[in-house]
């Protein structure tokens, strides 16, 4: 079967669905009888590094003049199916990848999709990219969801929308690997990221006002804990400024530091090494994010909000507060930082090629063959 994912983002380009697409790619690429393509952007093409799939690197910004290019990629590539990423920060906003799927279709082109985020979950909120999405809504074929009661929570008129398409759930895997890191080496880590200055608190991913990344200072307390980010601060972002601003000033001056982007294997042994890993969304976390996911596959305690959960999961180690409850998130992280998460044996994260089957058994009932 040859399988052309199409994604604005891949490694080592920063976006959480490019990460996503990656694995996929990797892991589809692993299976047998799988031929594997990325179609991403030109601003990709440089920084990618050998991998197992084909990289077509063939849109120059998803401009509506990049239509005919990668119809003419993909009908030189001749795959058996292409699967579709929404939204990825690659696209830039722009209109054309929302209208790519019927144009692949209108040449034949079997189509499976990708929603990372709830469509309309809210109609006011999210009106605008569930108005762009409605082309996508009523094509046919495949539809991957990564959010639980994802068409529960949908209004029930978009959600008739859906009817020719075949809906999976096939939920999301970490991103980073598992480590397990010895007693040395957590202590080395530990005293090169905070030199003694106390517990750690550490939070991870993309710093986007939607991630509360702002709560942290009302939550962590600068007499006993010191923040670490495990994130960019762009000087020219006015949400990143303000968060450096605290770092530097009053109670946090010293206190807190911004480690930059991390190699993904850093990233886990900097968050195996952490008293606690804080995820504030505003939002509500869940098992589709990857960062929160990777949090919690390293056994460090974690705290995250959430619409649905509520308190401590000892088998999980992780604490699941309400949106936006700052003195619950602030209890919880005095409880329970420096737990360590209760193991019989090596910790073990959701599987790719577990993913990866899921999706081709997805791909054959849309393409109405039986996998190999």
């Amino acid at each position: 079967m040859r399988i052309l994912l199409i994604s604005g983002s891949l490694p080592p380009m920063r976006c959480g669905i490019g990460d996503y697409t990656g694995q996929l790619a990797e892991s589809l690429a692993r299976r047998p009888g799988t031929t594997v393509a990325v179609l991403t952007d030109v601003a990709a093409e440089s920084k990618l590094p050998a991998r197992g799939f084909d990289v077509l690197a063939v849109a120059r910004g998803w401009r509506f003049a990049d239509a005919l290019p990668i119809v003419r990629a993909v009908r030189r590539w001749k795959p058996d199916i292409a699967h579709m990423q929404f939204p990825t920060q690659g696209y830039g906003g722009r209109k054309l990848p929302w209208l790519l799927p019927s144009l692949l279709a209108a040449r034949g082109v079997p189509i499976v999709q990708t929603w990372h985020e709830y469509v309309l979950q809210q109609p006011l909120p999210q009106l605008k990219g569930s108005v762009l999405n409605l082309p996508n809504a009523v094509l046919g074929g495949g539809l991957v969801v990564v959010r639980p009661h994802f068409l529960e929570r949908m209004a029930p008129w978009y959600r008739r929308l859906l009817g020719r398409k075949q809906v999976q759930f096939i939920p999301n895997a970490p991103a980073i690997p598992v480590v397990e890191l010895s007693h040395a080496e957590r202590s080395e880590i530990r005293s090169r990221l905070a030199a003694g200055s106390g517990q750690i608190v550490a939070y991870f991913g993309f710093a986007y006002p939607a991630k509360g990344v702002e709560l942290l200072f009302e939550i962590a307390d600068p007499a006993r804990h010191h923040l670490l980010l495990v994130c960019d601060l762009d000087p020219a972002d006015p949400y990143h400024r303000s968060i450096r601003d605290r770092m530097n000033a009053g109670v946090w001056a010293g206190r807190a530091t911004v480690s930059g982007f991390l190699p993904a294997e850093e990233v886990s042994r900097v968050l195996a090494a952490a008293d606690a890993v804080v995820f504030p969304f505003r939002e509500g976390g869940g098992r589709w994010n990857t960062s929160l996911e990777g949090a919690v596959a390293q056994g460090t305690f974690v705290i995250t909000t959430s619409r649905e959960q509520h308190g401590y999961d000892a088998s999980k180690n992780i604490y699941c507060a309400r949106v936006d409850d700052v003195a619950e998130m602030r209890q919880a992280l005095l409880d329970h930082a420096g737990r360590r998460a209760v193991q019989d044996g090596p910790r073990e994260a959701a599987d790719w090629n577990t993913i990866a089957d899921a999706h081709l058994r997805l791909y054959s009932s849309v393409l109405r063959r039986p996998v190999r």
